[in-house]
């Protein structure tokens, strides 16, 4: 998931139910009343306990920033994922565990050759009250794929039989693709080949079905207002106020609505750390996401919880840049990076340094773990090596430091966290390198769209795992994919891809550490380190289900004590 920052261990998920403990004191024994001799006492109506005022089911939660991007087909970004994921819900539903549990599917059939799903639909309405029904989700499915729609995801659909020669256009008749709608609750999905994850990735955003009535209703609109967009999950969009709050409230025409305890989720939108931590401490805020800066404030409180996240971030240089398509340009500014210091005082040591780009306890060949089988090496820290490599690199590019400096920035995000990133890169650079490179720090949103379009030259970025497969990481950088903001070419990097695609056993895992070992080689992007998720949870929240891959939070099981 595009910019998400989620336990290496595969499809492995907490649920926090941090117990509230207390003690209730004996009533105060009344005194034994004097008997008068031959007199009968009247019996005394027992008093009425006080009834028990009910607790508000209302969760506050932090967003931290505008989402980007709601619509499901589309959207790629960690805080659209974790709002689609209450207001949706595709044919399965993880459960607490990370196993897959309910969703919108009943039951389904698998043929013995793992090729055909036949998904059986349960009664289940929209939140306007009309049917979801299999075509639904064959719409849905066949929208991502359409090439009109560029939607970013779509190789994640590429599975399913002819879906990657629909998407490129090589086929042009979608009744080609593996979607058949049997009936209204019956959908026929058929796969290129055995994807033994298929099951858990139907979980996944760009998976949950789409209203075609609403999706044409709205056009170009849809989804950009609370009011303009159906949902099939736990919640529905309340209230929308752009960059500042968005409301969730219960959706009564879930098939599950039973279930959901809680009213509503009152949803904020704060980057900033110091007004984060205070408003938890204020009682404003029920989840706080804790800064590094924070840490020795929180870390032994009981109500503290943290965990490690299937995520890697990374610099991330574009390839088509004048600049850093130059190879010793590139190198230059990893040898420059000292990822260990960035871990120890920007982050501090919350995380792990990187030693490649998929997270090293995912599964890798022989029942190892991917690190464990990783043969391939990063370059280190290295100063002296990096000043040679880029006065290399300018000479070979004819320019001066002068004029890189003058045309090369930082793109970052907004909020005090980024400022201090930044500023380390920037920091490490000029004390190096001896250049100091321009800051620009600016809203998620924008910040995707320099990415999508290609108009930045190096950045900080971060990915999470979407599903538990090495394959989430690694498929990123295929020539021309839909994640690849590097805008990285190689086709000996592709065929390894494809291997793993399509290949079985050990021959994907092998085929996937043979493309680390590419990554590490090229440098189109440096990983730095792998996060934890360090969080404090009012003990009044129970039930918050989270998860390592995919999306990060689930509020379905979620009450107030």
């Amino acid at each position: 998931m595009k910019r998400r920052i989620l336990a290496l261990l595969l499809v492995m998920s907490l649920v926090f139910t941090l117990a509230l403990t207390g003690c209730s004191q004996p009533a105060d024994e009344p005194e034994e009343p004097a008997e008068e001799p031959g007199e009968e006492e009247p019996a005394e109506e027992p008093e009425e306990e006080p009834a028990e005022e009910p607790v508000e089911q209302v969760l506050t939660f932090n967003w931290n920033s505008e989402p980007p991007d709601l619509d499901p087909q589309t959207t790629t970004d960690q805080v659209s994922f974790w709002i689609i994921n209450a207001v949706m819900e595709g044919l399965v539903r993880l459960d607490p565990d990370g196993s897959v549990g309910e969703g919108l599917a009943e039951s389904w059939d698998i043929s013995e050759d793992g090729l055909e799903y036949t998904f059986n639909l349960r009664d289940a309405n929209w939140s306007d009250g009309t049917p979801v029904t299999a075509e639904d989700f064959a719409f849905a499915w066949l929208r991502v794929l359409n090439p009109d729609t560029a939607a970013q995801y779509a190789y994640q659909l590429y599975h399913i039989k002819n879906a990657e020669a629909y998407n490129s256009g090589e086929l042009t008749d979608p009744s080609e693709v593996g979607i058949e709608v049997v009936d209204e609750k019956t959908l026929k999905v058929t796969l290129e080949r055995e994807t033994p994850f298929f099951l858990s990735l139907m979980s996944f955003i760009t998976y949950v079905p789409a209203q075609k009535a609403a999706v044409e209703e709205f056009g170009e609109d849809y989804a950009l207002e609370a009011d303009q967009m159906v949902y099939s999950g736990p919640f529905v969009i309340e209230e929308w106020a752009h960059e500042d709050s968005l409301i969730l409230a219960k959706n009564p025409e879930y098939w599950d609505a039973d279930t959901v305890k809680l009213e509503r989720i009152e949803g904020v939108m704060i980057t900033e750390n110091n007004t984060r931590m205070q408003m938890y401490d204020n009682g404003e805020l029920d989840i706080a996401v804790v800064p590094a800066e924070f840490l020795d404030r929180y870390i032994d409180d009981p109500n503290y919880v943290s965990q490690s996240q299937a995520v890697t971030w990374y610099l991330q240089y574009n390839m088509e840049d004048e600049w850093f398509s130059n190879h010793k340009m590139r190198e230059a500014f990893a040898l420059a990076t000292d990822a260990q210091t960035y871990v120890d005082v920007v982050q501090n040591g919350l995380g792990v340094v990187a030693e490649g780009h998929t997270p090293p306890t995912m599964t890798g060949a022989g029942g190892k773990s991917f690190g464990e089988t990783r043969t391939s090496e990063l370059p280190g820290y290295d100063p002296e090596k990096a000043t040679q490599l880029f006065e290399e690199a300018l000479e070979e590019l004819g320019v001066t430091k002068e004029e890189f400096e003058e045309t090369v920035t930082i793109v970052a995000g907004e909020g005090d966290t980024w400022s201090k990133i930044a500023q380390f890169f920037q920091s490490q650079w000029k004390d190096t390198l001896g250049v100091e490179l321009f800051i620009e720090q600016m809203s998620f949103a924008m910040r995707l769209d320099r990415y999508n379009t290609g108009t930045y030259q190096i950045t900080y970025a971060g990915w999470g795992g979407d599903y538990n497969d090495p394959l989430t990481f690694m498929d990123m950088w295929v020539t021309d994919g839909g994640n690849n903001d590097a805008y990285y070419s190689n086709p000996e990097y592709d065929e390894n891809i494809q291997t793993a695609l399509t290949g079985s056993g050990d021959e994907r895992y092998e085929a996937m550490a043979e493309a680390e070992a590419i990554i590490a080689e090229d440098l189109p992007i440096y990983p730095m380190y792998h996060p934890t998720r360090n969080l404090v949870i009012d003990p009044k929240v129970k039930g918050l289900a989270t998860y390592p891959v995919g999306a990060d939070y689930d509020f379905k099981w979620t009450y107030i004590e």
